[in-house]
């Protein structure tokens, strides 16, 4: 394969900010790094701020190898794949409109249903004033429209009535000034599906979150506390323990999810699964952490899962260039 310039563009994490933890800590940047330069490659960095136009001009990768969870605004995912669609630089991952979509927790289970992809009844708040929508059953749970990485998100977030409804969202829109979604909540086991390649697309090894092992306050809600202050791979089943049959439902449903949302080279589907086992997807996650410090313990679904199937990380990172370069036709 020929030598590449491959630019990694990402946010650097520089604080323990509640709106920063998408953003990549530098481990995981040396981390991606190294696995550019083991597949063959030479590695660039550039920081995905109001200076990355200008680097790539500057820089004139071959490929990117996209990371950036953006620094504003509600489209802030789409920001760095737009400049490299501009410039015609291919990239790994998925475009523009994709990452905009699944950046708007609406949006994408509108999409979805269009496809008659199962996922919770739903409804927008944009003032704490507006009433509920008669066709949603309690209890409910808030989610900031807007936001990844489970921000905003805890236990009390899960309002038994129009009560706690009102308390709970009014707190919202005030302090992420965004609406807020409130679903139904699927009571249940949460499953995460790690996806890679386009035509041929591989469904890596399922993970399950074990509620068990967390502590009984915080229920079944995988919110910030669960994933910051109660965090532990020991939480986690990969894969996770499914019947054949049900295992074969769950690909079906992650890959028609990534099919409806035009997802590229790689995404994980969150689903939730009732006591019926009925399945509802969540959300869909096309720049999904790639976090894996073993001695830190701090690892991300994505790369637990790639594990899990074989991979070393430097094999799962140029999996994901194979991915985009053959996607291309580099």
């Amino acid at each position: 394969m020929k030598k590449l310039r491959v630019a990694l563009v990402c946010n650097t994490r520089k604080t323990d900010d509640e709106f920063e933890v998408e953003y990549d800590p530098p481990e995981t940047i040396e981390r991606i790094m190294r696995g550019i330069e083991s597949s063959g490659h030479e590695a660039l960095f550039i920081e995905a701020d109001e200076s990355a136009y200008e680097q790539i001009v500057k820089l004139k990768p071959d490929l990117v190898f996209n990371r950036a969870e953006g620094i504003r605004g509600e489209s802030r995912e789409s920001h760095i794949p737009a400049f490299l669609e501009m410039l015609g630089v291919p990239y790994v991952g998925s475009n523009v409109i994709t990452t905009a979509i699944c950046l708007d927790k609406a949006m994408t289970k509108t999409v979805l249903s269009f496809h008659k992809v199962n996922t919770p009844k739903f409804q927008v708040f944009e003032k704490e004033d507006e009433k509920l929508d008669f066709n949603l059953s309690f209890p409910l749970i808030l989610k900031p429209i807007h936001e990844g990485s489970s921000i905003g998100i805890n236990e009390d977030n899960v309002v038994p009535n129009e009560e706690a409804l009102s308390r709970k969202l009014s707190g919202m829109l005030l302090k992420y000034k965004e609406p807020v979604l409130a679903e139904e909540f699927v009571e249940g086991r949460e499953l995460s599906i790690g996806l890679l390649g386009n035509e041929n697309l591989e469904v890596l090894p399922i993970l399950e979150i074990d509620f068990s092992k967390f502590p009984k306050e915080l229920g079944t809600v995988y919110g910030q506390k669960a994933k910051t202050a109660f965090d532990s791979s020991k939480n986690y089943i990969c894969p996770a323990k499914l019947s054949e049959e049900k295992r074969k439902k769950i690909e079906d449903l992650a890959v028609r999810s990534f099919r409806a949302l035009r997802c590229k080279d790689f995404a994980r589907i969150d689903v939730r699964m009732n006591r019926f086992g009925k399945l509802f997807v969540l959300e869909a996650n096309p720049l999904p952490g790639l976090d894996y410090d073993v001695e830190k313990d701090e690892l991300s679904f994505y790369p637990i899962m790639a594990i899990a199937a074989g991979m070393t990380y430097n094999e799962m990172i140029r999996r994901l260039l194979i991915t985009a370069i053959e996607r291309y036709g580099l």
